[in-house]
């Protein structure tokens, strides 16, 4: 009897081009002298289903490949490797494994779609009735000014819904798709974004919103204020249930990701990051001193002060896991480059290194004596 997974095994060495000669010639004698067509069947659909999951296996077209490649190989050689009976059967086993492969995909769309339709009726059920809604159907990224002032940057396919004017104690938006809101003070009315099970609220800041859907997951990111991120679920009545289940506070340079499939929160630090003090603040934390940038060192500066500066001008911590770190310096121009880039530099000068934890930043080095 034939051992199947030693034939998958060859197969799949024949497709990648990593059988050797000696295997080449094994994988045609079982090709011609066994009953093939099952195996191979049971492997087109087990590889199909598997890379609709996103796993490492061979593409959902590999039953064509495969018989190219043995029809080119038995065209080069003069030697048939199937016979007629056995490519009958092997074709028609093809085709019974492309009808199920149909079948599952039809299975696969239909109830994410279902799943999808399910989740999107109940979102869209709890905006209210009488909102505006602004649809972007561009290629580029859409402006949208809001009644009190503040400002969102819908990207490509983003849907905003937001009624004409703002009563009562709060201002509420709902948002699907990615966007960027930059929203005006309001001590007295809270600012809130609802998107599927994530609400974030804050008085006045600026911050994006942006979704992946192959991972389900949503991410928060604050670029200047700070805003509170709640898990809500919505009943298909348009009533919030659950509110405040799970919520954190996000501050500048940080962003939190929400998996709606483990419903849970992770926070770290954003993707991009910017200082934190305006020009007018930098010039009060710099008067002591006579540097027009915070960070042009013309004389040696302890590593202590330099990431006591990193931090007050960008709002992350930064740790050493030896103290003789600090007792490091350093003299150069680092005012042009990113916050991270700094580090790298700096870091570099004294044979340290640097790790990105969660929201802190971790330096790690024998330090200076």
């Amino acid at each position: 009897m034939m051992d199947r997974r030693r034939y998958i095994e060859l197969l799949k060495k024949y497709l990648d081009g990593t059988i050797d000669r000696k295997e080449h010639i094994e994988l045609f004698e079982l090709t011609a002298a066994e009953n093939v067509e099952a195996p191979l069947a049971q492997m087109i659909e087990h590889d199909f289903i598997a890379n609709q999951a996103g796993g490492p296996d061979l593409p959902p077209d590999v039953s064509a490949e495969i018989l190219e490649r043995i029809v080119a190989s038995e065209a080069s050689t003069n030697r048939l490797l199937i016979n007629p009976e056995s490519r009958y059967r092997l074709l028609k086993a093809i085709t019974v494994a492309a009808v199920s492969i149909t079948l599952i995909m039809a299975s696969i769309f239909f109830f994410t779609d279902q799943f999808s339709v399910k989740k999107s009726t109940a979102f869209e059920a709890s905006i209210p009735g009488g909102n505006l809604k602004k649809v972007n159907h561009t290629a580029a990224p859409l402006e949208v000014v809001l009644e009190d002032g503040s400002t969102v940057i819908l990207s490509p396919e983003a849907t905003l819904s937001f009624p004409e004017h703002f009563d009562g104690d709060k201002r509420e938006v709902y948002l699907t798709g990615e966007a960027f809101f930059d929203i005006a003070k309001k001590q007295d009315q809270p600012f809130q974004v609802y998107y599927n099970n994530v609400v974030t609220k804050v008085l006045g800041t600026s911050f994006s919103i942006k979704t992946n859907q192959r991972t389900k997951e949503v991410e928060v990111s604050v670029r200047t204020g700070k805003v509170q991120v709640s898990e809500n679920k919505y009943r298909s009545s348009g009533n919030i249930a659950d509110a405040g289940l799970k919520s954190i506070i996000l501050v500048p340079n940080q962003k939190a990701t929400y998996n709606e499939t483990r419903r849970v929160f992770e926070t770290a630090l954003a993707d991009a990051i910017y200082p934190i003090l305006d020009a007018e603040d930098m010039a009060q934390y710099m008067k002591h001193g006579k540097q027009l940038d915070a960070f042009l060192f013309q004389q040696p500066t302890s590593l202590k002060e330099i990431f006591a500066r990193l931090e007050a001008v960008y709002g992350i911590g930064i740790i050493a896991d030896n103290d003789n770190i600090y007792n490091c310096v350093f003299t150069g121009d680092v005012s042009k480059q990113e916050m991270l880039e700094k580090l790298h530099i700096i870091c570099l000068t004294i044979g340290a290194t640097y790790e990105v934890n969660g929201t802190k930043i971790l330096v790690k080095g024998k330090g200076c004596k």
